[in-house]
């Protein structure tokens, strides 16, 4: 019983871990305008590569957030660029 409950709580973890990396990965090469959803206010935001929060930005597809492959789109979209 003591392994069964090892098993299955590695085999969650691993999941959880798998799930979070998954959702944090461009979906398709040259994708990598993160479009994320505020906790605050819920403003839909996009930012590009270079600006001050993107390496922090995370992206969670079960919320919302999304990759956008081009400025246009993220605007098209209804997505407005994060301050600078």
């Amino acid at each position: 019983m003591k392994t069964l409950i090892s098993v299955v709580t590695i085999g969650g973890i691993a999941l959880f871990s798998n799930r979070l990396f998954a959702q944090s990965i461009s979906p398709k090469p040259g994708c990598n305008i993160k479009g994320n959803i505020s906790w605050s206010n819920e403003n839909k935001l996009y930012h590009l590569p270079g600006m001050k929060d993107y390496q922090i930005t995370k992206i969670d597809l079960d919320k919302g957030e999304r990759w956008f492959c081009t400025e246009s789109e993220a605007i098209a979209s209804g997505w407005k660029k994060a301050p600078k």
